[in-house]
């Protein structure tokens, strides 16, 4: 209660810049969403429920991380493995990590060599990252396998405009030091975009109380270019890479404390896109054709023999993809597209021989978004997944969405059937069960959005519903099973409130019941998944331009294994910031995180009851520019 009065009484100090009337020109980058059909639509005529982080947000909450960004969104649980750049998986919904998609610049980069295909947020550096959408709930109609609990789009910046260059250097605690640039711009028929981005920390010891720091370094590159050959013609080429080396610890050590432990990862990834977008029918029928590539190469190395830290893993995913959409004037929208997608992965493990295994799926699908009257959308498909490994697969979906006064409120409504083919290691020799089934689930979420007082005031409230089948997980020997049933249910509500044009304020909270329904552990909450959890952030203008802001994140208990013995209590995190513009585009900045020092554990290893190391008290400093 004392940091909720803490940020409540800085609401208050903001009352003298109160203003009449708020600014309600065009809809917002954040009114535009990609996820729901693969093109741009209002985000009032999709049931679906996403939200967006643009580039504003990004610079407002000082994200270093992509991970840092999403601890703000609604129905996500982020849970870290220690230091920035450890491993850090994302829980949508209560759903597995897995069971996320996740995009860069449109390119699926989920790793299949890793045992669950899951990605690892870890090393993902936000300094580049120009918008974050992100779909919470199924869209396997579009998007196919992994699209059961949520898909994440990351875009890196794209150019808007005359040559502009944006850079900024930061450091910190633990001697971090981080920082990006970016220049991009238009000529003629020619847009570009080029940046890189770094981070270095000493870090802090992956396993609670070990004497040595874990640190990391991480770089990554981003690039862009779209040939306008004509008016209704472009070649679009994206590209990303990233480089990591990682320290860590190893809570299996033999011969050192777990906490001293000295493997390293190095994790290298590479995607790319080649596309053509062609208008025809006055600019009613959208065509796009893409190839897109990702390739990962993960090394680990560890001093310490047979510890399963000494590695070598390889995987690529090659995709050939055709979308097509056709506006039927104002009565409907058609979306078609034919996609074949080919993975391969090669793993080592210690002495053990190497796997190689591969895979193909070809896939096709149809949906259609009626408009029968003003402010009605409804939107239904097909998808038929066949696998070379597991057959033929069909999934259905629909949704549906209402306004009746131009998106002030909008009503929702989304069924979504999800699917996901068990990975190479869950399946094949030496370690996987060859038994195993894919994961189907149905999916059901119904919600409201409301404005209010001119849109000062947004609020959304939002109930989902999961039945998963055959989820996968392990036995107590670490085999592959499926888990007969889980059941997962909860409630979304968000509030977004700019009472003035200086002041911003959202909050949001999250209720998420999460159990295995079946089995030895019928009744228990999966893991990592914290029943309550919210945030708060708030932040204000000042008349000088000296801009302050904090986020108040509040986590409640979770459990690091599936027979909930090892508990993990909530905690309650205060972040404070502030910044300042020196000149029209040079702005310095600086935070606190964890103002309070407090001491809280986000996970824990289940076999060895090791808790993952969490950050106290730190603080940053940094520089932006633009120009």
């Amino acid at each position: 209660m004392k940091y909720l009065f803490l940020l409540s009484s800085s609401l208050v100090l903001a009352t003298p810049a109160l203003a009449d009337e708020a600014d309600t020109g065009a809809p917002s980058d954040k009114d535009i969403v990609v996820l729901a059909s693969g093109f741009a639509q209002p985000r009032d005529e999709t049931g679906q429920t996403i939200s967006v982080v643009d580039r504003e947000r990004l610079d407002q909450l000082q994200s270093v991380t992509v991970a840092d960004a999403l601890r703000t969104v609604p129905g996500m649980a982020i849970t870290p493995r220690g230091p920035v750049g450890g491993l850090t998986s994302v829980f949508v919904r209560g759903g597995n990590s897995a069971q996320t998609l996740v995009l860069i610049d449109g390119v699926r980069v989920n790793d299949v060599s890793t045992p669950n295909n899951q990605f690892d947020f870890g090393p993902l550096l936000a300094g580049n990252i120009s918008r974050i959408e992100v779909l919470r709930g199924p869209n396997s109609i579009i998007w196919g396998n992994q699209a059961i609990g949520g898909v994440v789009n990351i875009e890196t910046r794209k150019p808007d405009g005359p040559l502009a260059v944006d850079a900024g250097l930061e450091y910190g605690y633990a001697d971090t030091v981080s920082g990006h640039a970016n220049v991009s711009g238009t000529s003629g028929i020619i847009e570009a975009s080029l940046g890189g981005a770094y981070y270095r920390t000493d870090g802090i010891s992956a396993i609670a109380g070990g004497t040595e720091r874990d640190g990391s370094r991480i770089y990554s590159l981003n690039g862009r270019l779209k040939v306008n050959l004509t008016s209704n013609f472009n070649l679009d080429f994206r590209g990303y890479f990233n480089d990591s080396r990682i320290e860590y610890d190893n809570p299996y050590a033999y011969t050192t404390s777990a906490g001293d432990a000295r493997p390293v990862a190095f994790n290298k990834q590479f995607v790319a896109y080649a596309g053509a977008n062609l208008d025809l029918a006055d600019g009613r029928f959208h065509n796009r054709v893409a190839y897109t590539r990702t390739d990962i190469d993960r090394r680990g190395v560890d001093p310490e023999a047979f510890s399963y830290n000494n590695y070598t893993a390889r995987a690529t995913i090659d995709r050939f993809e055709y979308r097509g959409s056709y506006d039927l004037g104002e009565i409907a929208t058609i979306t078609a597209g034919a996609e074949y997608e080919k993975n391969t992965s090669y793993t080592q493990f210690e002495t053990d021989p190497a796997t190689a295994a591969d895979s193909d799926v070809a896939s096709g699908y149809a949906q259609v978004s009626l408009r029968p009257v003003k402010g009605l959308t409804l939107t239904g498909g097909v998808r038929h997944d066949a696998y070379s490994l597991y057959g033929g697969h069909t999934t259905l979906g629909g949704n549906i969405a209402y306004t009746p006064n131009e998106g002030r409120t909008v009503l929702r409504a989304t069924y979504g059937e999800g699917f996901r083919a068990p990975t190479f290691s869950h399946s094949l020799p030496p370690y996987g069960n060859p038994d195993l089934k894919p994961e189907t689930s149905r999916n059901l979420d119904v919600g409201i959005e409301q404005a209010l007082l001119d849109n000062l005031i947004r609020f959304s409230a939002t109930y989902f519903r999961r039945r998963t089948n055959d989820q996968i997980g392990y036995d107590a020997f670490y085999v592959p099973q499926n888990i007969e049933r889980v059941h997962t249910d909860g409630l979304e509500l968000v509030l977004i409130a700019d009472p003035t044009p200086t002041l911003h304020v959202e909050a949001n909270y999250t209720l998420t019941n999460s159990f295995n329904r079946s089995g030895t552990y019928d009744g228990k909450r999966l893991q990592y998944r914290p029943q309550h959890a919210g945030s708060l952030t708030a932040d204000w203008t000042s008349p000088i331009g000296l801009k302050i802001g904090g986020t108040l994140t509040v986590t409640g208990d979770s459990f690091n294994d599936q027979a909930n013995l090892q508990r993990n209590n909530g905690y309650t995190l205060f972040d404070l910031r502030a910044s300042y513009p020196i000149t029209r585009t040079v702005e310095i900045y600086g935070r606190i995180e964890n103002l309070f020092d407090n001491k809280y554990t986000i996970a824990a290893d289940s076999s060895t009851g090791f808790a993952y190391g969490t950050y106290g008290r730190s603080a940053y400093a940094g520089v932006r520019a633009r120009f």
